[in-house]
């Protein structure tokens, strides 16, 4: 009897046992590889604490040990070719892969990328031995798909030039290669930046044009629509500026209205890094970063590159009342999805992309198609009535227009005027001599749409 006792207590304990972790189990929901990405995420979320969940909306997301979550840092670059960790395939420019007018090379060189990229997360144990800030390698801030509507911006040759419907076809064309075509998960997150009207350097944390929303929907607009409803861009990268008095980092008509209500929008946002902050020291449009992190989270901003105002402040704003649980949960509800996506939180057997051998890095396949694109881009000018090279003994003066302010400064002139003299090599004698042409330089700049002295050309 007492054996018998004895024997049903033991019985009871491990069908209670089984039973528990059979329970455990089915809440671990997150982990379930079988089950859709909304039910894992949003059980994800109901297991974080708010400090957590904040601490997975800045780009160097720590480890969250409890819940076997890695560390994950967003952000690293490959318009054309990774940037870091090691040594990768690199591709020309962006303003020359526009150029070759070939959104099929324009594929398979992002193709590439992607490919080496997941490469080198496999060599790297899946990230875990990938210890730099902005050197993982599954989130790019690419491509660059801004207007290079003035020639003078310095950031041009990461764009694919000045016309709307070629940025798109060519931005889309990347995005696709970049993040694959598994029905399940994604390559890579691409982020087309920096939306939008951003294509100005030299007060760009600062300016604010004055756009028109016809110009904005017809000019502004069109290649960062067609990355989001034919990319399917995972992600999107705010810009610094300001737009029509509303910086982009906290305007929730660009975030909210434009791109997930009318284009149907399903990523996440980020910001340019250290934007949050500069709405308090450079925008001055806010006073504290509090307010930054309430204004930015409230308009649509569910990533911060950087580490700084969706941290602590954002924090200090959830305790002041400022910032809702339904605010935070939203930005990590669209930051979760997409590291699910990637297959952060799987096993890796399901995941084509974790077969990809760290020996394609620099392949020969690879250098191919590097030369065949350097070779599209190229682009041949007719010398049409043989004008080149100039004549400088046919020719009196030259205006050369664009900013030359450094130059200006250097040469002690004041008056946006700056004059040289033309050294001409002698072509036999092999003597040097002065001519007497005069090359005439004026400043003709803008700055934030308002015309300044010396805007006229000379």
């Amino acid at each position: 009897m007492i054996m018998m006792k004895r024997y049903k207590k033991i019985l009871l304990t491990g069908v209670l046992s089984a039973l528990s972790c059979s329970f455990v189990h089915a809440q671990e929901l997150y982990k379930n590889e079988n089950a859709p990405v909304h039910e894992r995420v949003m059980d994800l979320i109901s297991r974080l604490t708010v400090e957590e969940k904040i601490s997975l909306l800045r780009a160097t997301s720590p480890g969250i040990p409890r819940l076997g979550i890695d560390k994950y840092y967003h952000g690293n670059e490959a318009l054309h070719g990774v940037v870091r960790p090691g040594r990768f395939t690199v591709f020309p420019q962006a303003i020359g892969l526009a150029a070759t007018w070939n959104p099929e090379l324009q594929k398979r060189v992002a193709t590439v990328i992607s490919d080496e990229a997941r490469a080198r997360w496999n060599e790297l144990d899946q990230g875990r031995e990938q210890k730099e800030q902005f050197s993982d390698v599954l989130t790019f801030w690419s491509p660059t798909v801004n207007m290079a509507r003035d020639p003078r911006w310095g950031r041009t040759p990461e764009t694919y030039g000045e016309d709307p419907f070629l940025s798109g076809i060519m931005g889309t064309a990347f995005v696709n290669g970049l993040q694959g075509d598994d029905p399940h998960y994604l390559k890579i997150v691409s982020t087309p930046k920096h939306f939008a009207a951003n294509n100005e350097e030299h007060n760009r944390f600062v300016c604010n044009p004055q756009i028109s929303e016809k110009q904005l929907r017809e000019y502004y607009f069109p290649a960062f629509e067609m990355c989001v409803k034919e990319g399917k861009a995972a992600s999107i990268m705010s810009a610094y500026n300001a737009l029509n008095d509303v910086p982009c980092t906290l305007n929730p008509w660009l975030l909210q209205k434009v791109l997930r209500q009318d284009w149907g929008f399903q990523g996440y946002v980020v910001s340019d890094c250290g934007g949050p902050a500069l709405l308090v020291n450079a925008h001055k449009y806010v006073k504290t970063k509090e307010a930054a992190a309430t204004l930015s989270i409230k308009a649509g901003l569910d990533l911060e590159c950087g580490d700084d105002v969706y941290d602590g402040p954002l924090l200090n704003a959830y305790k002041q009342y400022m910032v809702s649980d339904a605010d935070i949960d939203s930005a990590a509800y669209h930051v979760l999805t997409a590291r699910m996506k990637l297959g952060l939180f799987d096993s890796g057997e399901r995941n084509p992309y974790t077969k990809i051998s760290p020996s394609v890095i620099g392949s020969k396949e690879h250098q191919q198609i590097a030369l065949d694109a350097a070779r599209q881009c190229i682009v041949l000018l007719k010398n049409q009535k043989n004008r080149l090279p100039l004549n400088a003994d046919k020719l009196k003066s030259i205006a050369v227009v664009g900013i030359i302010w450094r130059l200006q400064r250097r040469s002690g002139s004041r008056t946006g005027f700056h004059t040289a003299r033309y050294q001409k090599q002698g072509r036999r004698s092999g003597e040097s001599r002065l001519c007497s042409l005069e090359i005439c330089c004026r400043w003709a700049g803008t700055y934030s749409g308002r015309e300044l002295p010396g805007r006229t050309a000379s």
